[in-house]
């Protein structure tokens, strides 16, 4: 049992390698994700990145360990089955001008799974929101 769903954008005459680019730059996640704390690169072997997670928002606090595998400029690949997390997978693709989200999250815990299963619907409208945000403060779009 799982949270599954997607979310996308378009961002019209905008290269697929500029949309990549905001979404591979996994260390400035904390400036467009929701609730991201912070997200560290602890390791990175060319198109695969080992991050340091920290997501909160009250009383929620985890830390979390995810693996970022990178096809640039079509896609990127995030998994965690560390901390809070049963499986973790969120799959971004790109193409001129569009981006895609894929996400399916089964949380340890019921009560968080709980919480997730309220909460996704204004996750996502947060992280288009502000991917958007951060899209048109990169490159004016």
């Amino acid at each position: 049992m799982g949270l599954s769903g997607r979310f996308a954008a378009e961002f019209p005459g905008l290269a697929a390698s500029s949309l990549f680019a905001v979404a591979s730059d996994i260390e400035s996640y904390p400036l467009f994700i929701p609730w991201c704390r912070s997200a560290r690169v602890l390791a990175d072997d060319g198109d695969v990145r080992q991050v340091e997670n920290h997501f909160g928002a009250g009383p929620v606090d985890m830390r979390f360990l995810t693996r970022a595998q990178a096809d640039p400029p079509h896609s990127l690949s995030i998994t965690s089955d560390d901390g809070p997390f049963r499986s973790f997978r969120l799959d971004w693709t790109f193409r001129e001008g569009h981006v895609e989200a894929r996400y399916h999250i089964s949380l340890r815990s019921p009560l968080l799974q709980g919480l997730a299963a309220f909460g996704m619907p204004e996750v996502e409208r947060r992280i288009v929101s502000q991917f958007r945000q951060r899209v048109r403060d990169l490159h004016g779009v």
